[in-house]
């Protein structure tokens, strides 16, 4: 195994939550709704393609623990937080919810409908790492049919929650997990062909693919529209859905092995960047709320605006992006309590030596986290045995 079947991995996931923090920087319009259609599913179809299959379906209890700790304590400890923050400031940030309010709608599907906040990734997560777990012990030898029927059904299970409940937001998104389980078994299948191999076949081949991919990818986008599972809404249809995730996940991960291949210092940046990724996710929108409340008054701000309807669009991307990380990378892995809070583990990391080029090669994650769960334990720990490429 070389390095780069790893840090094409880790450069998909830098690129999707960037991403992710520009949906969440700008207002519902086109743009948005093209990064919605892949930013998300690209998670859930990586998650897949490195889970070891044979290693946890051995102790699946062990390995179902971890993850609990891993999503479900932040995300019951970040929503008493946010409920005791909005509670204290209510009287100077009204959302249109007294306290009370805030509360039920935050332990019904972690925000009212149209405001539910990022942490409904965390439980959708872990639902569906569950069921995931389930299917491939029970189905792990058999006919690939059986799990093809799941994959096809599970979407339309999820979004049928809504039309039999009659609401607009199904409690604690269970539609959103029966959708996020079908990517998940989507990349598992592929992984059951391909292992960790790059999704690139030839530059040729590829130099074909990649134009077509993009432009089925954005034919069905523009048909479905904006999509955000964690407040039940598919666009116009959920298959629309699952094939812009599958074709935005596939054009993120052939450019992201290119780009991995002729550049080591990308490989670097990403998978430093992704050893605080769950914390990075988990932060981006105190910042962006705290630019909104603090610096949104200024008339400065309608002369430097690039973006319309998001007049601190520049200044949120930048400061979300690079504060969530020094704010991850500085001091939540620096407490063992925060690190409890935000990462469920309350392991804090030694101190040691500048790490060399090698060793910033090797993603060594003793603690579980949600989006370095797609590169795998086992793949890791062969890195120590890779000499550093060169550039090509």
């Amino acid at each position: 195994m070389s390095e780069k079947r790893v840090t094409w991995i880790s450069l998909s996931k830098t690129i999707a939550l960037i991403l992710v923090i520009l949906v969440h920087s700008t207002p519902r319009d086109f743009l948005s709704g093209i990064l919605t259609g892949f930013v998300l599913p690209a998670f859930f179809i990586l998650y897949g393609v490195a889970h070891n299959n044979d290693k946890h379906r051995q102790d699946i209890k062990s390995y179902l623990y971890t993850r609990l700790r891993s999503l479900m304590i932040p995300y019951v400890l970040l929503t008493i937080a946010m409920v005791a923050i909005y509670t204290l400031c209510y009287s100077f940030v009204d959302f249109g919810l007294t306290p009370m309010d805030f509360v039920y709608w935050s332990f019904y599907g972690n925000g009212p409908p149209d405001r539910v906040t990022h942490l409904w990734f965390l439980r959708t997560m872990f639902f569906a790492i569950v069921l995931f777990s389930l299917v491939d012990r029970y189905l792990h030898n058999r006919h690939a049919i059986f799990r093809l029927i799941i994959i096809s059904l599970s979407p339309a299970i999820g979004a049928s929650f809504k039309a039999l409940l009659g609401v607009d937001l199904i409690p604690w998104g269970f539609d959103a997990v029966f959708i996020s389980l079908s990517f998940m078994m989507i990349g598992n299948e592929i992984r059951r062909y391909r292992q960790l191999s790059q999704w690139a076949i030839k530059p040729l081949i590829d130099g074909f693919t990649i134009p077509l991919s993009i432009i089925l990818f954005l034919g069905f986008t523009s048909m479905n529209g904006f999509v955000n599972i964690g407040e039940s809404i598919y666009g116009q249809s959920v298959y629309y859905y699952i094939a812009t995730g599958l074709l935005g996940t596939y054009f993120l991960n052939v450019l992201s092995y290119y780009a991995t291949k002729y550049s080591t210092r990308i490989s670097i940046t990403a998978v430093k960047f992704n050893k605080y990724s769950q914390e990075i996710y988990e932060v981006h929108p105190m910042i962006i709320q705290m630019n909104i409340v603090f610096l949104s008054g200024f008339n400065i701000w309608q002369y430097l605006t690039i973006y319309p309807g998001a007049p601190l669009f520049i200044v949120n991307i930048t400061t979300s992006i690079f504060i969530s990380w020094l704010i991850a990378a500085k001091v939540i892995n620096k407490s063992k309590y925060l690190k409890f809070i935000f990462c469920g583990w309350s392991i804090t990391e030694p101190k040691s030596q500048p790490p060399q080029q090698t060793e910033l090669l090797q993603e060594v994650q003793p603690i579980p986290d949600v989006m370095e769960q797609v590169v795998a334990e086992e793949e890791l720990t062969l890195l120590e045995k890779v000499p550093v490429a060169s550039k090509d």
